[in-house]
């Protein structure tokens, strides 16, 4: 048992997927911080990681024998992209959060996960589907913009791919020592607190808060910053949240730098037990009003089963909530080009989810309809 725990530690000390640690002038900048205190950095508003809510008595064994709706039926549908068919202020979705953007011919992607949402190789695997573009395939590059440091957003094997092929990185304080040990030159990275800006030729990127929180090991707890991503190209302007609760914050930045073209905000991974660190369906759709956007894009759902809900039940929930407050919504296929002259509403998840045999009437009902 000394053995096992031994080995287990010296693991979690050396692997180098778990990241690095500051060195001095990222630990100088980051005790300045007024969002740091007491070695962490801290939400805007009192936070807890659960509400202790009733569901969770129950969350232990639904991890462990999740129900059939958990996974799609079959792969997931998508599109395989070619660089050139992305025109100028375009995006591309490649799915959860990584968009990739095509500005007067710079290449932008936000959180490039390109593989596993963990650091164990048994875990973290993605939804069956075919992937639209492989990471080798990606365009040139230009810059790389960063929510925060969990497995799901922040993907070492693609930093490392990326390293010297990307121009710039654009991160929250603290997560540069992430990027140097995977072989990013420190002079590629750009580290930023909430509401500080940094100019990429003639794009203007600024972090701003979030309600969520970092780590990627059981000792560095909110050891890094989060938050979310005000990017304006001249042409457009885009809101990606990364990870969120719901909060004031979103009416603030709406107020300060909207309106946006386009809000990608985040919609899965939740349940009652997180309610204050990632958003509810609804709640992202409101956040959209809020941020005073023309299209509300969800993001975080379809490509890794991160928490209890049915694989699908985003995406519905937030589709009835944007028809109902009139939001104007964007579903495209991953890998499918859309813009502000191209918005996409394809009801692709439909007919993916296994049914309980006494909703069998509901499959057929649905696969009638396509």
């Amino acid at each position: 048992m000394l053995l096992l725990g031994g080995i287990i530690w010296i693991f979690l000390k050396t692997a180098p997927v778990f990241g690095g640690e500051p060195e001095a002038t990222s630990e100088e900048r980051i005790a300045r911080s007024i969002n740091f205190s007491q070695g962490q950095f801290k939400n805007l508003m009192p936070t807890t990681l659960s509400t202790r809510a009733p569901e969770s008595k129950s969350s232990f064994w639904r991890w462990f024998f999740p129900a059939k709706d958990k996974n799609p039926s079959s792969p997931l549908p998508s599109v395989r992209f070619k660089p050139e068919e992305l025109a100028d202020n375009e995006f591309i979705w490649l799915g959860h959060s990584t968009i990739l953007a095509k500005t007067r011919e710079i290449f932008l992607i936000t959180d490039p996960v390109f593989f596993r949402a963990s650091p164990i190789p048994i875990f973290g695997k993605p939804f069956a589907f075919q992937h639209p573009i492989k990471i080798q395939d990606l365009p040139p590059i230009d810059a790389v913009v960063i929510s925060h440091d969990h497995y799901d957003h922040l993907d070492a094997k693609a930093i490392r791919y990326l390293a010297s092929r990307v121009e710039k990185f654009f991160v929250p304080l603290g997560v540069r020592a992430h990027l140097e040990r995977w072989g990013v030159e420190s002079q590629r990275i750009v580290e930023l607190d909430w509401y500080e800006s940094a100019t990429f030729r003639h794009i203007e990127l600024t972090l701003t808060p979030a309600r969520h929180f970092s780590g990627r090991s059981f000792n560095d707890r909110n050891k890094t910053l989060w938050g979310s991503w005000v990017i304006d190209t001249q042409a457009l302007k885009v809101y990606f949240s990364g990870d969120t609760g719901y909060s004031g914050t979103f009416r603030e930045i709406g107020e300060r730098f909207g309106p946006f073209d386009f809000a990608f905000i985040e919609n899965g991974a939740y349940n009652k037990d997180w309610a204050q660190i990632h958003l509810l369906p609804e709640e992202g759709v409101q956040a959209s009003i809020d941020l005073n956007a023309r299209f509300y894009f969800p993001i975080h759902w379809s490509k890794f089963d991160l928490s209890l809900h049915p694989w699908d039940e985003p995406i519905i929930r937030a589709l009835a909530a944007a028809e109902q407050k009139q939001v104007a919504i964007v579903t495209p296929l991953v890998g499918e080009p859309f813009g502000p002259k191209r918005t996409p509403q394809h009801r692709w998840w439909e007919g993916l989810r296994d049914l309980p045999e006494a909703n069998q009437s509901e499959r057929a009902s649905v696969q009638t309809a396509q």
